[in-house]
């Protein structure tokens, strides 16, 4: 099976926290998924280093538009892999897609992915207490890096209408499990 990412799961280095095995950028496989576009509405809950008040945390979502596409990457998974990554995404529904939905894939393996469907988790323009975490945006840059240019681009303007405003900081998810999954990643217990 496949996981479509579309945002955090871009980077290498964040997708491996959520890995048991060390993946390779040639696992990420860039594509265009048709009736779909990104929107900065998903809201997490977390905690700014230094700050007491958890805020309201908005991420990339995917939101169904028969006439937009947008870019992402697909990874194959185990899985137990799955199971993981349900932890990570934990507030997120998990989605199944439709392979012919993909600009010139072919597979018969089921693709899944992750997206805030429960309204009561989706940001409205005005809500208060609601920022995009600077850092977040930091990390899909700096995962883009290792995609060609026209992909780049391409995810930047998907993405580049901010309807909240940006806030510099750390920060972690205020959910001890979700922030392992997604910020701490697996460590050697032993």
């Amino acid at each position: 099976m496949y996981i479509f990412g579309y945002g955090s799961l871009v980077n290498i280095n964040s997708a491996q926290k959520s890995f048991k095995r060390v993946l390779k950028q040639e696992d990420f496989i860039p594509v265009v998924l048709k009736g779909f576009k990104k929107v900065w509405n998903s809201i997490e809950y977390i905690l700014f280093e230094d700050e007491k008040q958890i805020s309201n945390g908005i991420f990339l979502n995917l939101q169904k538009d028969k006439k937009s596409s947008t870019n992402g990457v697909l990874l194959h998974i185990s899985q137990e892999e799955f199971e993981f990554l349900k932890l990570r995404e934990k507030n997120y529904s998990c989605i199944k897609l439709n392979s012919e939905d993909f600009v010139g894939l072919k597979t018969k393996e089921k693709i899944y992915t992750f997206s805030t469907t429960n309204k009561e988790k989706i940001a409205a323009l005005g809500d208060e207490n609601c920022f995009i975490p600077k850092n977040y945006i930091f990390l899909l840059e700096e995962g883009l890096k290792n995609y060609s240019k026209e992909f780049q681009e391409e995810f930047i303007k998907s993405y580049s209408n901010y309807p909240f405003k940006i806030k510099e900081g750390t920060y972690k998810f205020s959910d001890p499990i979700q922030n392992r999954f997604a910020k701490d990643g697996f460590k050697d217990e032993s």
